[in-house]
C-alpha cells in the first residue's frame, strides 16, 4: 500500500474514514480511533510517485519537525494535542495522529459572515493573541498564522493549527515560506532573523481579512518596502477607528514599529464583551465574543 484510503488501518488502531484537505506537509483524514472509540485527525506523508526511496525518506524528515514541535507544545492550550505516529505501507510513509478539533476555518467562518462584526474580529485577535503568547514563550515563531489555519469550535472558542513550518526565535530565516497575504515581508528575506513581530503581522492582515475585501499589500507584485503603503488606494471598509489602527501599527512594514503580544492584547481588551453581557441581536454563529461574555476559560 503507498496510499492512505478510507478504510484503512494505521497502526493496527487509526480506521481512516474520509479526507479532510491536505497541507505543504501532508494529506490530513479524520479518522476513528478503534481503542479509545473517537475520531482524530491523522496528517499522512504525501504518497509516493516517481521518487527513489531516498528521496521519498527524506520528505518525511517535515512530518518529524512538526511531530517534534507538537510534542513540544503538548501542553499549550489552544494547539492541537500530538497523540501518536507511525509509518505506513510498503514505502514506510509517515503519519502523525492529532486531537480533531471540531468546528471550521476562520477562512469558511468568515465567507459565512463577511463583513465580520467589529467586536467578532478583536474578539478572534485576542484569543489568538494568547494562544501565541503561549507559542513564543516555548521559544517558537508560528510563522504561517492565516484564517485557513485557524479553526472557530461550536462554542466560540479558537483553535491555531499547523506548527510545521515554525521556527525558533532568534534564529535565521532560512526556508522562507509562509501563506501569500498574510506573510510580513521579513519572512520572504532568508537574511532575517525570525521575532514574534512575524505573528503579530499576521495577525494584523487577519483582522483586515474580516472586516474587508481587501488584504493590506494584496496588489504588489513583490514584498513591501518601507514607503509602501498598506492601502494605496484608501481604505474604504467600515472599521473603528481604534481597531483600524491598530490592525495598520500590526501590518508595519518594519517590525519594530509593530505593537508586541502584551500591547495588542491590552489594546484589545476595551473592544472585548464584557463577562455577563448579552449577545448582539446579530452575533455570528459560532460566535467568538461568547466565551469572553460566559465566562469561559480562555484560551
Amino acid at each position: 500500500m503507498n496510499e492512505v484510503l478510507p478504510r484503512t488501518l494505521l497502526g493496527g488502531r487509526y480506521r481512516v474514514l474520509r479526507k479532510l484537505g491536505h497541507g505543504g506537509e501532508g494529506e490530513i483524514f479524520v479518522a476513528r480511533d478503534e481503542l479509545d472509540r473517537c475520531e482524530v485527525a491523522i496528517k499522512s506523508q504525501f504518497p509516493r510517485t516517481f521518487e527513489s526511496t531516498k528521496t521519498y525518506a527524506s520528505a518525511a524528515f517535515a512530518l518529524e519537525d512538526e511531530l517534534e514541535r507538537l510534542t513540544f507544545m503538548r501542553h499549550l492550550p489552544g494547539i492541537p494535542k500530538v497523540l501518536g505516529d507511525g509509518y505506513y505501507g510498503r514505502n514506510q510513509g509517515r503519519y502523525i495522529v492529532m486531537e480533531l478539533v471540531q468546528g471550521n476555518t476562520i477562512a469558511s467562518w468568515i465567507s459565512d459572515h463577511h463583513p465580520v462584526p467589529a467586536a467578532a474580529a478583536a474578539s478572534v485577535v485576542a484569543q489568538l493573541c494568547d494562544i501565541l503568547r503561549g507559542v513564543h514563550k516555548k521559544g517558537y515563531v508560528h510563522r504561517d498564522v492565516s484564517a485557513k489555519n485557524a479553526m472557530m469550535q461550536p462554542n466560540g472558542k479558537v483553535r491555531l493549527l499547523d506548527v510545521g513550518i515554525s521556527g525558533l526565535i532568534g534564529e535565521i530565516n532560512s526556508d522562507p515560506r509562509g501563506t501569500p497575504g498574510y506573510a510580513p515581508p521579513e519572512q520572504y528575506n532568508s537574511k532575517a532573523l525570525l521575532t514574534p513581530q512575524v505573528d503579530v503581522f499576521s495577525l494584523g492582515t487577519m483582522l483586515f481579512a474580516m472586516v474587508s475585501a481587501e488584504l493590506p499589500y494584496s496588489n504588489l507584485e513583490g514584498p513591501p518596502d518601507a514607503t509602501t503603503p498598506a492601502f494605496p488606494n484608501g481604505f474604504h471598509a467600515y472599521m473603528p477607528d481604534m481597531l483600524q489602527s491598530l490592525a495598520l501599527a500590526m501590518v508595519s512594514t518594519d517590525p519594530s514599529e509593530r505593537p508586541d503580544l502584551a500591547e495588542l492584547r491590552s489594546y484589545l481588551r476595551p473592544m472585548l464583551p464584557a463577562p455577563g453581557s448579552p449577545a448582539c441581536p446579530k452575533a455570528t454563529r459560532p460566535d467568538p465574543t461568547a466565551p469572553y461574555r460566559l465566562g469561559l476559560s480562555l484560551p
